[in-house]
């Protein structure tokens, strides 16, 4: 009998897994199931163009007709129900039974859900699919008050879409200063006032203590602090919760994530993880983390495609990210854990960078609006080369360094 490779999953790192195995000479049986009933998609456009434009309905990142001439098959509209612990065997939601002989869980995260009184109020929403910003999409031009509770990227780039129409947008972020935990405090600061000189209206260090709603609708949110804003729409997005679910199943070593090694594989030799569930060890994050990036999602799941083909391969990219808000590109190299120092470097109302150092080492660099910065930077903190020394100079120009370092 042929052997199986079952995926779980529908997103970047379901479909890569999938198509880079058979770049790389897989020729066995691939199966994709995935919950949701669309062909993977692009995610980046839900919180940003999908919300602002009718005619959007979605860009999948690969067509029915590669699925068919790659032979991978695909069951959409469909759970795995169970994994059963000692066996190679899937149970699917509409009964069926998928025996495999890899496994790849590319099972992604859920929104983190809002845990106050109030939470099952209509017109409350969340946006990690396109199910979800369709329904959140449709609910928009009826809503004068729109209150986004959590400033990361994903409340920020929903704030700077639905902040152009005619609507009031507030804000509402538990920390001192937004995106705390992505970005340097000189990045806060400018994305705050972008966002305030736009018209949203911004609160932080507030927290949220119950949502109030009349006849099952939400009407108001109410603050730790006694205040009342207005609200006809909520949006959550105060971060992840990874779906683990299946893993602990099977045993797999948990913690924020399912833990992979370089070669993303599990405790369990078959069984692969790659994506927003995947908890990974590298040179770029020494203390494991969960990488919540299409970038990583990618990367990630080529190796496991690899490894899987019969190739050895490891995991060693260095991670970036972006976001994009109004006519701003926030682009992030690097991970600043570790980093001892920082130096900014400012430009105009629209461009900034910083640059995150351990010791004289450049680890991180965070800029806006400066892609010709991003592009040098990712060549080069992947090599190391870029230090404190080479920005005190004036005339600093991190394009024309990479040209110099690499004769």
């Amino acid at each position: 009998m042929r052997k199986k490779l079952l995926i779980i999953g529908g997103s970047y790192a379901a479909c890569e897994l999938a198509s880079h195995a058979r770049e790389k000479g897989y020729g066995e049986d691939i199966v994709i199931v995935s919950e949701e009933s669309n062909l993977p998609y692009h995610r980046p456009p839900l919180s940003k163009t999908y919300l602002k434009n009718p005619a959007d309905e979605g860009m999948p990142l690969k067509t029915a007709a590669f699925y068919s001439t790659h032979k991978i098959d695909l069951e959409l509209g469909t759970k795995v129900v169970s994994l059963e612990s000692g066996t190679n065997n899937a149970l699917l939601s509409n009964g069926t039974h998928i025996a495999f002989d890899s496994l790849a869980l590319a099972v992604g995260a859920r929104a983190r859900t809002l845990t106050c009184p109030g939470t099952n109020l209509g017109n409350v929403y969340y946006l990690r699919s396109i199910a979800d910003a369709h329904l959140l999409r449709a609910a928009i031009p009826n809503a004068e008050n729109i209150v986004v509770i959590g400033a990361g990227f994903i409340g920020l780039e929903v704030a700077s879409s639905l902040v152009q129409q005619p609507t009031q947008v507030t804000v509402i972020e538990a920390e001192n200063r937004v995106l705390a935990r992505v970005v340097a405090p000189e990045l806060s600061r400018f994305f705050a006032s972008a966002h305030v000189d736009r018209g949203v209206r911004l609160l932080t260090s507030r927290k949220v203590q119950s949502l109030v709603g009349e006849n099952g609708v939400v009407r108001q949110v109410q603050l730790e602090d006694g205040t009342l804003l207005d609200a006809d729409l909520v949006i959550v997005g105060i971060g992840s919760v990874a779906n683990l679910e299946l893993a602990q199943q099977l045993g797999l070593l948990v913690m924020n994530g399912i833990v992979v090694d370089s070669q993303s594989r599990t405790n369990r030799p078959n069984v692969f993880a790659a994506g927003d569930c995947a908890l990974f060890r590298g040179p770029f994050n020494a203390s494991g983390l969960r990488l919540e990036s299409v970038q990583n999602a990618m990367d990630q799941s080529r190796v496991a495609a690899s490894v899987i083909a019969g190739a050895d391969k490891t995991y060693d990219s260095l991670p970036w990210f972006w976001s994009d808000q109004y006519d701003l590109k926030l682009q992030i190299v690097g991970l600043p854990c570790g980093a001892t120092e920082r130096v900014l470097r400012p430009g105009t109302a629209s461009e900034i960078s910083v640059f995150h150092f351990q010791n004289d080492t450049c680890i991180c660099v965070e800029s806006v609006n400066r892609p010709r910065e991003h592009i040098a930077a990712r060549r080069l903190l992947a090599c190391g080369k870029v230090t404190k020394q080479d920005l005190e100079d004036v005339d600093f120009d991190i394009s024309a360094l990479m040209k110099r370092q690499s004769k």
